[in-house]
């Protein structure tokens, strides 16, 4: 969540809906103040989305598995692709071992499709 102060200067008008919303006219210098609000706070999000990043990198494999599967519709789009990275990195590490495996004739070859 966010505030936006702005003074009466700032503000042409206000109306509000019947539906609880609420229309702000902005002068131009109300304009400017919510561009640069913007602009610092995208560069907050940015900041946090590194963090989410970094903090996801953290969690085990199990916790992540269960921050996937607690979130109705699926998981967010940042866990999916963390899932997805860990998945990734495991396939390439046992894939020497497959191949090994395959090559002392332990499991059948891979299969042409697969």
């Amino acid at each position: 969540m966010t505030t936006l102060h702005l003074t009466r200067a700032e503000v042409a008008g206000i109306q509000a809906g019947a539906d609880g919303s609420v229309s702000i006219d902005l002068t131009v210098a109300g304009t400017r103040r919510l561009a640069e609000a913007g602009v610092r706070q995208a560069a907050i999000l940015e900041q946090e989305g590194d963090r989410r990043a970094a903090w996801l990198r953290s969690l085990t494999n199990a916790e992540l598995v269960d921050l996937a599967r607690s979130r109705f519709g699926g998981p967010e789009p940042d866990v999916l692709a963390e899932a997805t990275r860990r998945m990734r990195e495991m396939a390439d590490r046992l894939r020497p071992a497959l191949a090994a495996l395959r090559g002392a004739g332990v499991l059948e070859p891979e299969s042409a499709g697969a």
